[in-house]
This record gives structure tokens, sequence and C-alpha cells, in this order.
């Protein structure tokens, strides 16, 4: 059975426009922008605000599969990556980086990420193939 949810209230947003919504067990997070004066602050606020949306559904970093990453200068690409690296495990997700003109309150980086809600699955496994990693 699919169902739609509505969550990521957390961090406020417009109106009209959700943090990160599920349908079924596919998840779709809305960029998350980075808050700061620096570059490297705004990274790793924006790595951080990721982990906080998903904190609503119970989710990790790992959940999501494919991210999109927009920077507003090309140039600080391995700076991002350098951070980004601290927040992600193997196996690693799919990532595209792009450069975009400009972003919402003037950040210089956003971070948007689809997935998979695999918890009930996680779950199961850990009752029968002792799956350390998984909770219960």
């Amino acid at each position: 059975m699919n169902m739609f949810l509505k969550v990521g209230d957390s961090i406020p947003r417009d109106e009209c426009i959700s943090n990160v919504v599920q349908m079924g067990d596919f998840v779709y997070m809305s960029a998350q922008t980075g808050r700061g004066i620096t570059f490297q602050e705004q990274a790793v606020t924006a790595c951080y605000r990721v982990m906080d949306v998903l904190k609503d559904l119970d989710l990790r970093m790992d959940h999501l599969v494919k991210y999109t990453v927009y920077l507003t200068d090309m140039e600080n690409r391995d700076m991002f990556l350098g951070v980004f690296k601290n927040f992600v495990e193997a196996p690693y997700p799919a990532v595209t980086i792009v450069q975009v003109a400009g972003l919402e309150n003037d950040s210089m980086v956003a971070i948007e990420g689809q997935g998979v809600n695999t918890l009930r699955h996680e779950r199961a496994m850990n009752g029968s193939s002792g799956c350390v990693d998984c909770e219960s």
C-alpha cells in the first residue's frame, strides 16, 4: 500500500513545500541549503540539515541513494567533497554536482536527495540474519 506522507516540519519551509516526502518506501528530500559565511561552514551545515530532515522519518544519510548538489561556484567542488565524505560511507551514493547561477538565501551550496526507506526490511533482517548494523 502506498501512502503519501508529508513530514519534515522541524525545519520551516515555505507554506507549500515539504522538506521531505515519502511515497511507499521511496523518499524525496528538497534541497537543504548551507548556512554561514564561508563555503566550508555552508557545506557542513547543509549536510547537518540533511541529517535533521531525515531524522523526521528516523532515516540516515545512507538511506538516500542519489544526491544532487548545487554549487554557485564549481571551484568549490573538491572542498564540498572533502566535507561530504565525512557524512557518507561505502557503498557510496550516486552524486551529481552542478553549478547554478544562484540559490535561495544567498547560499553557496544546496543538497537534494532521493532514496528508499529500508527500515522495515532492516528490522526484518535483524530478527532473522543477525544484522549488526540494523536497529531493532
